[in-house]
């Protein structure tokens, strides 16, 4: 094995007895190498990556569907069909990179998990792994782009389109861009080339335009926005028949100060250490007065001294997704962004669909009820027990053209979504919801969708930032609870009222303060059930935070609950 060192053996031992052989790109993934590749390693590996959206359902097999040698670097763009025991199979962009020698150990030593197998060719020992982490594979994938650069793959082709901004957002291109990745986890991969521009890898691949990548061009092109990170090219794969897809997506880098996530966790952490020790006054209505009536008033003398800068962040955000739903709603003479009237035709449909998961997701809750612990089986309970005024929530009587229009929208909004600016924001990621079909995420819907996505996510922050105060100090939960109804109410109505102020009466919102009302009750309520399913399969301790979230709202044929929550002391 050509003299292999002592690290590179050790990292055989624990992947494969016996590396690859890679003399050429061709061996390795359509001759000899390919049985081993699909059926044992990328199925261990791929179901280790944070990206990949099928680690909860067992692999049956996977597929090199097609690949291209990258020009310029020892790599590859494979794209990889898996095959589940049950459900659907989904198709993964994998780019591909050969290290050897000294380069090769090092790799090893830093990203370990981006390690696919070992390998050995005539140059030595080393590894096959996730291309991304090879600065020379990265700095070729910047210059396809550049270069509006086309290659054939076995099957379809791969080009790279500079958007119009590409050369002011790139700037001086004698040197090569010093590459750095995100640490964070998250279903995509990004890469950053200097502090100038980021390169968004869409992991899992659909046929069709990415709504990300379109949105992104179409606000940074046709309706300038500067309120997200200018688009300024991607990458597409073109098969033999069919839609092309968008493989990676690169966009102009916005110096920030975080995430508006961990930005609001922080904020809340200080937040609680000094309600901590304040004592809750007789007559604080504010915490639990409605978020609409609170919307159309200024805030309390309470609010302002406790919650102070939040309450400005959240206005300030407020008014930044208004003028994005204003962009959005420009006029279109393209039919994927032109605006379209609202019917109660339309109402009916979406409405029966939300009944329809609403169903299945407290059926899902029902039958988890045994499995929960303790301290949740009663607001379970609770909610289970309000089953048929949640269903008769998504329910809607208005008349056609009161209901405002359909738009694009972002789909996913929350405060991970967005990054703080300073004192504004930017905001990212229109991908939607990703494990969602396409056509789906790509769909106009009501504005007022991200907007309560928005609310939900100040509620879920306030709650959140309360779990991890008690988990150090857990005798504080019950005094600190109406301190934390208190943030998620007044920041939410800070946000709706700079939203409405901002949008004012703009044609996509519905025409009467009632019809603006239900559909935000509407959409509040479906989200807290999403968030509901989602800890139920991902993270059964927080299932805290959604149960308390559908409690808290207006539902029908019954007020909002607010005294259901058990004493700390009983759980």
């Amino acid at each position: 094995m050509h003299g292999e060192s002592k690290p590179l053996a050790a990292a055989a031992s624990q992947l494969d007895s016996s590396p690859l052989v890679a003399d050429t790109w061709e061996r390795l993934l359509d001759g000899a190498g390919r049985y081993r590749l699909e059926s044992v390693l990328l199925p261990e590996y791929l179901s280790k990556q944070r990206w990949f959206g099928g680690k909860a359902r067992r692999i049956r097999s996977t597929r090199i569907a097609d690949w291209m040698p990258f020009p310029d670097a020892n790599a590859v763009f494979t794209l990889v069909e898996v095959s589940y025991e049950k459900g659907e199979q989904e198709t993964y962009f994998v780019p591909l990179g050969l290290t050897f020698g000294k380069d090769a150990e090092r790799l090893h030593e830093t990203f370990p998990n981006a390690i696919v197998s070992p390998a050995v060719s005539t140059g030595g020992s080393g590894f096959l792994h996730d291309a991304v982490y090879d600065d020379c594979a990265c700095g070729a994938f910047l210059s396809f782009i550049e270069g509006a650069k086309e290659a054939p793959a076995r099957i379809g082709l791969i080009r790279g389109a500079p958007g119009a901004a590409f050369a002011a957002l790139r700037g001086p291109s004698e040197a090569s861009p010093t590459v750095r990745r995100v640490s964070a986890e998250q279903s995509n991969t990004s890469l950053f080339y200097d502090d100038r521009l980021i390169l968004k890898l869409f992991r899992r691949q659909q046929p069709g335009v990415n709504p990300d990548c379109e949105i992104g061009r179409y606000l940074t092109e046709e309706v300038p926005f500067d309120g997200i990170p200018p688009f300024a090219g991607a990458v597409e794969y073109v098969p033999a028949d069919g839609k092309p897809a968008t493989l990676a997506m690169l966009q102009g880098f916005v110096p920030n100060q975080g995430d508006g996530w961990t930005r609001t966790l922080e904020e809340l952490s200080r937040y609680y250490e000094n309600c901590a020790t304040a004592e809750w006054p007789e007559g604080g209505s504010a915490a639990s007065a409605d978020l609409m009536d609170l919307a159309e008033q200024e805030p309390s003398q309470l609010a302002r001294d406790h919650v102070g800068i939040s309450l400005d962040s959240a206005a300030m955000l407020g008014k930044r997704t208004a003028q994005l739903h204003l962009a959005l709603a420009s006029p279109s003479e393209g039919p994927s962004f032109a605006p379209e009237t609202v019917d109660a035709d339309d109402v009916h449909n979406l409405l029966a669909s939300l009944r329809e998961e609403a169903a299945r997701v407290l059926d899902q809750l029902k039958d988890s009820v045994a499995g929960l612990p303790d301290e949740f089986v009663d607001l379970a309970g609770l909610v289970l027990s309000r089953r048929s005024q949640i269903l008769n929530s998504f329910r809607f009587a208005a008349e056609s053209g009161a209901l405002g229009q359909r738009i694009r929208i972002h789909g996913d909004y929350h405060l991970g979504q967005v990054l703080q600016v300073k004192t504004d924001y930017a905001i990212l990621d229109f991908e939607g919801e990703p494990a969602r079909p396409l056509a789906e995420r790509r769909a106009k819907s009501s504005p007022l969708k991200d907007v309560a996505g928005m609310l939900r996510s100040l509620g879920y922050a306030a709650f959140s930032g309360l779990i991890a105060h008690t988990t150090r100090r857990p005798d504080d939960w019950e005094s600190l609870e109406p301190w934390a109804r208190l943030w998620e109410r007044s920041t939410g109505a800070e946000f709706l009222r700079a939203y409405r102020a901002t949008a004012q009466d703009a044609p996509f919102l519905p025409s009467s303060g009632d019809a603006f009302r239900k559909l935000i009750e509407i959409f509040l309520l479906d989200k807290a059930l999403y968030e509901l399913a989602y800890e139920l399969n991902n993270r059964p301790t927080w299932l805290r935070v959604p149960l308390m979230g559908i409690l808290s709202l207006p539902l029908e044929a019954g007020g909002r609950e607010w005294n259901w929550m058990p004493s700390r002391s009983r759980n």
